[in-house]
């Protein structure tokens, strides 16, 4: 029979190392005849919320997986259409300008409407679109990319007090955002050690001993915990291959395990090897499940922030509102309404070419985007289809 294992000890000889026909897989403590006690209790339900978390976590993952070739298929076909809308526009455009007959106010905004779609395009990386652009601005694109980003790092600069990389690398805006965010992560690191040490220095009441006594209890239990598996689990002490394989597989798990810190996968390692049991769990002192118990709170609240951050990036993904819920619904509510707005403003820009060589309809259509450019600039807004709207999205 398997003996169980005291995980608060490295001791592994005469272990079992063989696993069972149907290995136990759940962690939940149970006691015959006896209430559990609060402990107990506790660890149980730590157990249940991770169990739903990481069930939240895979649910979200799937729905995302099944929804992005869904929205890709109905969105992607649009979005071409639309930017090769925007090209056909700056070309048009482009031979437009070379006619006579032209007010001064007129030229200035069709100049202005065939700059912003080519800048757009030329940002997405169409060469062709860099060029139109130079041609007509007074301001090429390299320049305003060089004005951004120096105006970027004059803001950050502002904001963190200094420089905090050569002016020689300043011309490409994505450049200086990442070195800006690379900074902002230096000086919250550093603050953040700054504190530690604040603390260290200041003499702890008895509350921050008893933490940090825990914590160092519940480190210490993890890599006891590990060391024995990898211990058992140790390919080069197998002489079977296919055992030798599977020792692999399992230590490949426990590596994993041990580096997000996740208790849970590690004690079902262990089960399924029959290094551990529940009831051997369940009798420990109220003192040796603390730690357990500590590991199961940090592993949570781990949980929750990855959940958080998932879930934030499945709307900036697919467009919903910051604080939207990603749900199928949302998910498929937004497509929808994204996929029909753009539609109606394929078939406005595509009414517009039908009709833009008649120089009434021609003058009307740049007062009409006039308009539209003051008020987009004026109040942050999409309006009008000069404008790419996935920058919304």
């Amino acid at each position: 029979m398997p003996r169980n294992m005291d995980l608060f000890t490295d001791e592994t000889s005469e272990v079992n190392q063989q696993p069972q026909t149907s290995p136990p897989t759940s962690l939940k403590l149970t006691v015959q005849d006896n209430p559990l006690s609060p402990a107990q209790q506790q660890f149980n339900k730590l157990l249940e919320r991770i169990e739903k978390l990481k069930n939240q976590l895979n649910a979200l993952q799937q729905m995302c997986d099944a929804h992005r070739p869904v929205y890709l298929q109905k969105m992607t076909p649009l979005r071409q259409q639309y930017h090769e809308l925007m090209r056909k526009m700056v070309l048009w455009l482009d031979q437009r300008l070379q006619r006579k007959g032209w007010t001064a106010a007129q030229k200035r905004t069709a100049v202005m409407i065939l700059c912003d779609l080519s800048f757009q395009l030329a940002v997405q990386g169409d060469v062709e679109m860099k060029a139109f652009h130079d041609k007509h601005s007074v301001e090429n694109f390299d320049e305003k990319e060089r004005a951004a980003a120096s105006e970027l790092h004059d803001a950050m600069k502002e904001m963190f007090g200094e420089s905090f990389f050569d002016e020689e690398s300043m011309d490409s805006f994505e450049d200086v955002f990442r070195a800006g965010m690379e900074r902002a992560r230096e000086i919250e690191a550093a603050e953040q050690e700054a504190h530690q040490d604040r603390k260290r220095k200041k003499k702890p009441n008895a509350a921050q001993l008893k933490a940090q006594a825990d914590q160092a209890d519940a480190q210490s239990t993890l890599r006891k915990i590990f060391r024995q598996l990898a211990s058992v689990l140790h390919p080069d002490r197998e002489t079977d291959p296919e055992q030798r394989a599977r020792k692999n597989t399992l230590m490949s798990e426990a590596n994993a395990a041990y580096e997000r810190s996740d208790l849970i996968e590690l004690l079902k390692i262990q089960l399924r090897i029959e290094l551990t049991s529940t009831d051997a769990i369940a009798k420990m002192a109220e003192e040796k499940l603390s730690p357990l118990t500590l590991l199961l709170k940090q592993q949570m609240h781990g949980l929750q922030n990855e959940l958080h951050n998932a879930r934030q990036k499945a709307r900036q993904e697919f467009g919903l509102d910051r604080n939207e819920i990603v749900n199928v619904y949302n998910l498929s509510r937004k497509m929808i309404v994204s996929a029909s707005v753009l539609e109606r403003e394929l078939d406005s820009m595509e009414y517009d070419f039908q009709h833009i060589n008649d120089d009434k309809y021609f003058k009307r259509w740049l007062k009409s985007q006039e308009r539209s450019m003051a008020d987009l600039h004026a109040e942050t807004m999409l309006s009008g289809w000069p404008f790419d709207p996935f920058e919304q999205e």
